[in-house]
C-alpha cells in the first residue's frame, strides 16, 4: 500500500483541485494543513480517499511531513510519497516509483527513498536524461516527489523538526546514508514541480531563487546547523558554508523585502551557532 502525503500552506484553488484529482485516481491521500483557519477548512475538497490533519498554526514543513508520514504508516502504508502542494505528478508516477523501489529491495538492498527527475514548471524544457538507468546518488533528493520506505521511516527516523523548512531533505538523506540506506533517483520518472519563487540566468543556466526574507533566514541558519553534523560529508558542509559568501548578498539583492532580509541574515548568523532548540522561528513567520 502507498499513501501520498501532501503539505498545504495557504493553498491556491489549483492546489486544492490537484489534491482532489489525486484522490480521484484512487490514491490514499494524507493532507497536512498548516495554518488552517475556518475559511480554509471550508474550501478543502471532501473525498473518501483524503484524510486531513489540521494544524491551527504553521507548524513547519518538517513537523507536517512527520505527521503525514506517521499517519500513512499507521494506516498500513508500505511507502509514503511526499509532495508539496504545487507538485504535479501524473497518474503513473507513484506506481513507477514503487516498481523501482520493489526491484531494489528485492535485490536485498536497503532503500531509504527513490525520487523522480524534477522539471521546473517555470522553464520551457529540461534535459532529464529519461533513458538513464536508476542510480544511487551521493547528493540529496528534494523532498517533493520522494517515495519513502517503511523500513527507512523506522531505521532513519523522522525529519529534523528544528529545521522547520529548509535543508530538511539534505539532512534526512545524509542521515539515511550514514545508517546504511541508499537514496535513489530514477531519471526515467519525471515530475513537474515549482522550484523556488523565481529563476535567474547564470552563464546561460537557469537557477531557482527565493525572494522571501523568511526563507533567506532559514536557508542561512540551517546551513550553519547542518555544517555542525558529523554524519554529513565534510566536502558538502564546506562547500555550502563557502557559498553563503555570495548567496547572502544575492538574497538581499533579489529579496522582495531587502531591509528585512538584511536583518534576518544577521539573526541567522547568530542563531546558526546556537543550540537548535534554543531558537524559536516564530518571529520570522
Amino acid at each position: 500500500m502507498t499513501a501520498t502525503v501532501v503539505v498545504l500552506f495557504h493553498p491556491e484553488p489549483d492546489d486544492l483541485a490537484n489534491l482532489a484529482q489525486m484522490a480521484s485516481w484512487g490514491q490514499s491521500v494524507v493532507a497536512v494543513v498548516n495554518a488552517c483557519d475556518m475559511a480554509l477548512a471550508a474550501r478543502l475538497p471532501v473525498h473518501a480517499n483524503i484524510h486531513y490533519i489540521r494544524n491551527e498554526a504553521n507548524a513547519g514543513l518538517a513537523h507536517a511531513l512527520n505527521q503525514g508520514i506517521a499517519a500513512a504508516m499507521e494506516r498500513g502504508a508500505d511507502y509514503a510519497l511526499l509532495l508539496d502542494q504545487d507538485s504535479r505528478p501524473d497518474t503513473t508516477m507513484c506506481d513507477r516509483l514503487v516498481a523501482v523501489a520493489e526491484a531494489i529491495q528485492a535485490a536485498s538492498r536497503r532503500l531509504a527513498c527513490v525520487a523522480p527527475a524534477l522539471i521546473d514548471r517555470k522553464l520551457a524544457s529540461a534535459d532529464v536524461g529519461s533513458h538513464d538507468a536508476d542510480r544511487a546518488t551521493t547528493g540529496t533528493l528534494a523532498t517533493s516527489g520522494t517515495l519513502v520506505t517503511r523500513a527507512a521511516w523506522k531505521g532513519v527516523g523522522p525529519m529534523w523538526e528544528d529545521l522547520f523548512i529548509d535543508g530538511i531533505d539534505h539532512e534526512w538523506c545524509f542521515r539515511a546514508r550514514a545508517r546504511g540506506f541508499e537514496t535513489i533517483v530514477s531519471p526515467g520518472v519525471t515530475m513537474s514541480h515549482n522550484m523556488g519563487e523565481g529563476a535567474i540566468s547564470v552563464f546561460g543556466r537557469f537557477k531557482p531563487i527565493h525572494r522571501s526574507a523568511v526563507r533567506h533566514y532559514f536557508i542561512v541558519r540551517n546551513t550553519l546547523w547542518l555544517a555542525r553534523r558529523d554524519y554529513i560529508p565534510l566536502r558538502w558542509r564546506t562547500s555550502e558554508v563557502l557559498k553563503l559568501a555570495y548567496r547572502a548578498p544575492a538574497y538581499v539583492f533579489f529579496s522582495n523585502r531587502r531591509m528585512r532580509t538584511g536583518r534576518n541574515l544577521v539573526r541567522a548568523l547568530i542563531d546558526g551557532v546556537r543550540t537548535p532548540r534554543m531558537v524559536s522561528p516564530g518571529r520570522f513567520l
